[in-house]
């Protein structure tokens, strides 16, 4: 489920952790996501396999410190919001 929100586009029901970066001036809103598993065919059996790849984080610079707080506010709401109604499908 793709979520957008401040100029962020996100697949919410890939994310595996919202983390803050405070720098000097602003900081970063960083994403992780769960691995990418992917089925792969072993070359020596012909059996399908699955393989998980390490999803890159995304960094999305904010200019303010407070700027920062209130944006990483606003993405964990949502994605409580998000884990709240996929447990009462």
């Amino acid at each position: 489920m793709i979520i957008r929100n401040g100029g962020v586009a996100i697949d919410i029901s890939q994310l595996r952790a919202i983390k803050t970066e405070f720098l000097s001036q602003g900081g970063n809103l960083i994403f992780e996501f769960n691995n990418l598993v992917i089925p792969i065919e072993d070359p020596d059996t012909g059996e399908q396999r699955q393989h998980s790849f390490p999803n890159e984080a995304v960094n999305v610079y904010i200019e303010t410190s407070d700027s920062l707080r209130a944006y990483f506010d606003e993405w964990v709401d949502l994605w409580k919001e998000y884990k709240t109604s996929k447990r009462n499908i």
